[in-house]
């Protein structure tokens, strides 16, 4: 097993932690997903290798890019439709 750790940007609730959630449970290979709304960070665990680009892939197609990584205005406003399906759900 392995873990990683992504800390993102544009986490603002509860409602953005099932959206985070959900993009990263749909890869196989991810057994835990864990998210800090405080520290914004992830954790990952999984039984894969070197998945942690395609991970930072589906965080920023949900509106939640890693630290560092461009944000530009339509990732943010992704951000927030994403946030309002995951209060939905």
């Amino acid at each position: 097993m392995q873990q990683e750790i992504i800390t993102i940007q544009n986490l603002k609730c509860g409602g953005c932690v099932k959206s985070v959630m959900q993009a990263l449970k749909a890869f196989p290979e991810v057994s835990d997903v864990q998210v800090s709304l405080e520290d914004a960070t992830v954790t990952i665990q999984t039984t894969a290798t070197e998945k942690r680009a395609e991970f930072e892939a589906a965080l920023s197609q949900a509106g939640y890019p890693p630290v560092g990584a461009a944000n530009p205005l339509h990732r943010v406003a992704k951000s927030f439709v994403s946030c309002a399906i995951g209060r939905m759900s």
